[in-house]
């Protein structure tokens, strides 16, 4: 799925996905969507991409779903009927086996505050401001982000409040309760989002793939089911070629050249 207001570009190894719908505030329709979900799948296939920024044209990045396309759930809807709200297919940044980050300019409210909860990097500028606004529509954080991964972020309490008040809160409040990482002067934002992504894309991508599923699962296991996870993981790594690679680079004094295999 392609949009006009969606870009895609790949340089030096970062994926980034811009939106592009200033008049509205870079509202999202849904080709706007699929197309934001299908690039971050082809970033994700790439092997020459090892990290992916979503964000959005200065003084914007996503003040949710478009309401003039909203569609309807019809009377006696099922819930178990609706399977896809539960099968994961919103939570592509969450899944993605590559790094995310978001780079907030301007503010980020319902569907743009769910996506930025699921990426794995807040950074926002100090114009970026974030609202879970659901319950002022009458609904509940729409992919569950919010009331799943929130609580992780920021804690229970702080999670409740931002849920249910709606309210908006400025970048500086939002880095204070750990929902935000960094914040920077707007024109320094894109920069900084590189820096990151630069920074954590050194690795053998086998294994931050790996040890971002441990990461991302790891509060709702047992330690007992997490260390079985975690030991097929390390073996898969033990056994993988970067690994290989990356003693050879240790013993021989040089800079590793991962494949990601």
């Amino acid at each position: 799925m392609t949009s006009p207001h969606v870009h895609y570009e790949v340089a030096d190894g970062i994926a980034t996905i811009t939106i592009d719908r200033p008049e509205k505030r870079n509202a999202l329709n849904y080709a706007m969507y699929d197309a934001i979900r299908d690039h971050t799948a082809e970033a994700d296939a790439d092997p020459g991409v090892r990290a992916i920024i979503l964000t959005g044209v200065p003084g914007q990045f996503c003040a949710g779903t478009d309401l003039t396309e909203l569609r309807d759930v019809e009377p006696g809807t099922k819930p178990e009927d609706r399977e896809g709200h539960t099968d994961g297919r919103h939570w592509y940044f969450w899944e993605s086996s590559t790094p995310v980050i978001v780079a907030v300019d301007g503010p980020a409210a319902g569907l743009g505050v769910e996506l930025s909860t699921q990426a794995d990097f807040r950074i926002a500028s100090t114009r970026a401001r974030f609202s879970w606004i659901f319950v002022q529509r009458g609904l509940i954080p729409d992919t569950g982000a919010g009331t799943w991964l929130l609580p992780d972020l920021v804690g229970p309490q702080q999670a409740k409040r931002l849920v249910f008040s709606g309210e908006f809160i400025d970048a500086q409040e939002a880095q204070r309760i750990g929902f935000v990482m960094d914040v920077v002067e707007p024109e320094d934002l894109l920069a900084a989002a590189r820096e990151l992504a630069a920074k954590i894309s050194t690795g053998s991508p086998f294994a931050i793939s790996r040890a971002k599923s441990l990461l991302n699962w790891s509060s709702s296991r047992t330690r007992d089911e997490h260390l079985r996870h975690h030991i097929e993981a390390l073996t898969q790594c033990q056994l993988s070629d970067d690994h290989k690679e990356g003693v050879a680079a240790f013993l021989e004094r040089r800079p590793a050249v991962f494949t990601g295999r």
